[in-house]
């Protein structure tokens, strides 16, 4: 259990958790939906000219029947690395846009309405989420000192 930040009532830090860990599964989720979108793209158009190329060659009698199915290996292992990296590109990319147009929103409004600073959200959320949460890509935690207010160093 995280121990209660300096400033914050248990009660506060127990929302900001559950609040942390809500935006992390939104964030997850729609990030994951346009990955799979892309990547299932990704392979489904990138297949057809690969294909489209080995049955050409083999048509005009370029290609005989073993190396041309050593091309389509070795094609299909290509497109399979772009789309992997289109998809991580559209994870990326999908994570972002919805944290900026809700996510942030939507922190920044329960903060005003609970009248607690943006650090501490960030502290409690950064040390509530595993290392490789969505949400961790946009967190500042801050160094809280024993008043519950923000080091200034950075």
């Amino acid at each position: 259990m995280l121990a209660d930040q300096p400033g914050l009532t248990p009660e506060q830090t127990i929302e900001l958790q559950q609040l942390a860990e809500a935006l992390n599964d939104q964030l997850r989720s729609s990030s994951s939906s346009g990955a799979e979108k892309a990547f299932g793209l990704g392979c489904g158009l990138g297949l057809l000219p690969v294909l489209g190329i080995i049955l050409i060659l083999w048509l005009f009698d370029v290609l005989s029947l073993i190396p041309g199915l050593l091309l389509s290996v070795v094609g299909m292992i290509a497109l399979l690395g772009v789309s992997l990296l289109l998809a991580q590109v559209a994870r990326q990319n999908a994570a972002r846009r919805l944290y900026t147009d809700e996510i942030e929103p939507e922190i920044a409004h329960f903060l005003s309405e609970q009248q607690i600073d943006r650090p501490f959200f960030d502290t409690v959320a950064s040390q509530s989420l595993p290392g490789d949460a969505p949400l961790q890509a946009f967190l500042s935690p801050k160094q809280l000192d024993a008043d519950g207010a923000a080091d200034q160093d950075s």
